[in-house]
């Protein structure tokens, strides 16, 4: 009798196992399956997504200079600052070891102005035309009157708070871009909210066609 029930929860406890290594392996089959149908780009995409949802970061420069400036989705900007020098951590989507930075921001509450870079120096803007250095700082107006006369904030710091903080020789990015959080949420379902999916791409379609 003893031998009997032994036999028999061996036996349950063989199928259990068989049952949890059978759904592992159809989870394994279907993750499979998902990579072979969107390819590597749907997770470069994803991984894109991530690193657009905050700027954080290390400001250095050479010579003193300041910034205490915030903007709160982009309806209330208060403050000033401008900083010409070096950027570390993860800043307009990549990752920067001692990269060129160049911020400069004003603040009236109602009327703002503010343009940010992590890969162009100060002197590098200025030998470029006005729409592509416009087009490298993210150039934009905020503030309830700054938003209409233009231009409007685009989806890359659409919805964002911009922290700037630099006193003298050191400082800090932090702001968190909140359309970019929804952007990377609903990637997964290929929702592209951000429209900056195949970027690369797309610039090199744009660029040939030019």
């Amino acid at each position: 009798m003893i031998l009997i029930r032994t036999t028999f929860i061996l036996k349950k406890a063989i199928t259990v196992k068989e049952s949890k290594m059978s759904k592992f392996r159809i989870m394994i089959l279907l993750f499979l399956l998902l990579f072979f149908f969107v390819g590597c780009s749907y997770l470069k995409n994803r991984a894109g997504d991530a690193g657009d949802i905050i700027d954080l970061g290390f400001t250095f420069s050479s010579k003193p200079q300041f910034a205490l400036y915030y903007d709160f989705i982009p309806i209330i900007p208060i403050g000033y600052g401008e900083v010409d020098g070096k950027f570390i951590g993860l800043g307009g989507g990549k990752f920067g070891w001692w990269t060129s930075h160049y911020e400069r921001s004003y603040g009236l509450i109602l009327w703002g102005q503010e343009e940010v870079t992590f890969e162009k120096s100060k002197s590098d803007l200025n030998k470029m035309k006005e729409d592509e250095r416009n087009k490298e700082l993210n150039f934009q107006r905020t503030g309830l009157i700054g938003i209409f006369q233009g231009p409007f904030p685009s989806t890359d710091y659409l919805i964002s708070c911009p922290h700037y903080i630099h006193l003298g020789w050191f400082g800090v990015v932090a702001s968190p871009r909140y359309l970019q959080i929804l952007d990377f949420v609903f990637g997964w379902t290929t929702l592209d909210i951000g429209s900056d999916d195949n970027a690369g791409e797309k610039k090199e379609e744009k660029d040939k066609t030019s």
